[in-house]
């Protein structure tokens, strides 16, 4: 499956292996979500806004207000937080659970009411309620662990009520609908990372001594849920810059709490690259960096189950910002997925390009990296192909995203100005088609520069011929390329002037004056 996505937007929602495990899927959090207005708010979008950009958790303040439930913080001040019925922030999660079927929900309450409350407003607000998701289900009764994401759709059981309060918890009076209590089926560390923007405490101690963050199962002995909490006490927004900044997400989970988290719970959720990372996480992709071999900073990720293609001068895409990666960490990529990065801000390969191409899945856990971009590399995972000459480390200005490529959909034969395939591309003629092509009339191609040729993951039968006449008159030098075998890697021709022939390719040149610096046109001829 894959997804045309807004190339400026993250989208940590989309999953497209429905055969995950509750336990195994990663969900943005917006701790005290409901607080988007007042002093200091925790967010700056509205619940609505949240759900749009794909945040799937919410932290919701519940306090008995005005003989009503309502989110709000302590005495329920509108000085100090937002204050607003609960039913409204319900209503529009219920609105956005109609409308997306595939999507999962969950809510975590910090109540401050009782029991009946809350059963009281579910007899009177029943609707809320429709897609609860309850452990007691006998859809669930044999299940050793958590639901996959396909049978939590396909019973459209798909919001998760969790509660800090034990009482709160089981079925609600008269109803399908279910509260956990959070002890029972997860893990969760301390909240605090500082009191102020010169505090960062990245430990990851657990929240409950009774519960260390390595205890395994919980409730029905199903996998216990990891809610890492990643926020400062006070919600400056400088915080959210700062703390949901790619690294320190990443450190958090690899390096501190060393468990993968169901829920990240973050303030200011549009700010810094945490939307990116789960999109990642959930996904598989790629982390580019300023550095060669996977060093330096990271300049963004994304993941490679969505089909993009975007520029990096239109402004930052997705945290990528113009001519600054060098090389990648490729983590949960599938096989038959392709990653272009393109010199030329268009996308066109008349200047320095390079195709990833995975050719084995790549667990998210055991990454690889690609050491430059400007360099080519092989293994049995995938194969970096390249092309170029005045280099791509540190000049990537476009991406696209293939997440099921056509097999040679990259092919190409690419002229360069240098004998041995060196210095700048001349021009680059995609071999997906057969044609005809006087170079004086193609606007990203230079005539009479080419000295040798690239070929690019050809098919076994494409025939390639250079001539000196721009009309592809055979009177005047001309060079025929006969591919043999698949290439799957970049085959050089280091001068078109002479004849040869092995077990990949086979070459006859016709010579009159030379034809090193001399094209005029090309013909191709697919099987």
């Amino acid at each position: 499956m894959s997804t045309a996505a807004h190339a400026e937007l993250a989208r940590p929602d989309l999953i497209f292996d429905y055969s995950k495990r509750v336990d195994e899927l990663v969900m943005v959090m917006a701790h005290n979500a409901f607080n988007h207005s007042g002093f200091l708010p925790n967010q700056r979008l509205s619940i609505q806004q949240q759900l749009e950009r794909g945040v799937r958790g919410f932290m919701l303040d519940v306090h008995k207000h005005n003989g009503d439930l309502y989110v709000c913080h302590g005495a329920c001040n509108p000085a100090i937080s937002r204050v607003a019925p609960l039913k409204r922030d319900l209503e529009t999660m219920q609105r956005f659970l109609d409308d997306h079927p595939a999507a999962v929900l969950a809510i975590h309450l910090e109540p401050y009411i009782e029991r009946e409350d809350l059963e009281r407003f579910r007899d009177q607000h029943p609707q809320l309620f429709n897609h609860a998701f309850n452990p007691n289900s006998p859809l669930w009764q044999k299940h050793r662990n958590w639901p996959d994401i396909g049978e939590l759709l396909a019973s459209d059981q798909r919001l998760l009520w969790i509660s800090q309060d034990r009482k709160l918890s089981g079925d609600l009076k008269d109803s399908k609908a279910h509260v956990m209590f959070d002890q029972d089926i997860m893990v969760q560390n301390t909240y605090n990372i500082g009191d102020t923007i010169g505090q960062h405490d990245f430990s990851c101690e657990t929240r409950w001594t009774s519960i260390p963050l390595s205890t395994e199962t919980g409730l029905k002995g199903w996998k216990r849920l990891f809610l890492m909490n990643h926020f400062h006490k006070i919600p400056e927004l400088i915080h959210g810059d700062y703390d949901n900044h790619w690294e320190y997400v990443e450190a958090r989970e690899l390096e501190h709490c060393k468990r993968m988290p169901n829920f990240i719970a973050i303030d200011s959720v549009e700010r810094g690259d945490a939307l990116e990372y789960v999109e990642h996480r959930n996904n598989g992709g790629i982390v580019a960096y300023e550095g060669d071999n996977a060093t330096q900073n990271v300049v963004c990720g994304f993941s490679s189950a969505i089909g993009r293609d975007w520029s990096m001068q239109d402004g930052e895409r997705l945290g990528c910002e113009n001519d600054e990666m060098r090389s990648l960490k490729i983590r949960g990529m599938k096989k038959g997925q392709r990653i272009t990065f393109h010199d030329r801000p268009d996308g066109t390969r008349d200047d320095d390009f390079g195709v990833l191409n995975i050719d084995r899945d790549i667990p998210w856990d055991s990454p690889m990296v690609l050491n430059a971009l400007d360099r080519v590399q092989y293994n049995d995972s995938f194969r970096y192909l390249y092309s170029g000459g005045n280099g791509l480390a540190g000049k990537v200005s476009h991406i696209k995203v293939q997440p099921v490529a056509t097999p040679h959909g990259e092919a190409a034969v690419i002229l360069t100005r240098g004998n041995g395939g060196t210095q700048r591309i001349s021009c680059t003629i995609g071999l997906t088609r057969s044609g005809f092509w006087n170079i004086q009339k193609e606007p990203h191609c230079h005539n009479d520069d080419a000295r040798s040729v690239n070929l690019m993951a050809a098919r076994k039968g494409t025939v390639i011929t250079l001539y000196d006449s721009p009309s592809g008159s055979t009177g005047d030098d001309y060079t025929k390329i006969r591919v043999k075998q698949d290439l799957v890697k970049v085959w050089n021709i280091s001068t078109l002037e002479e004849s040869g022939e092995n077990d990949q390719i086979a070459v006859e040149h016709r010579h009159v004056n030379g034809l090193d610096g001399k094209v005029s046109a090309v013909r191709v001829e697919l099987p």
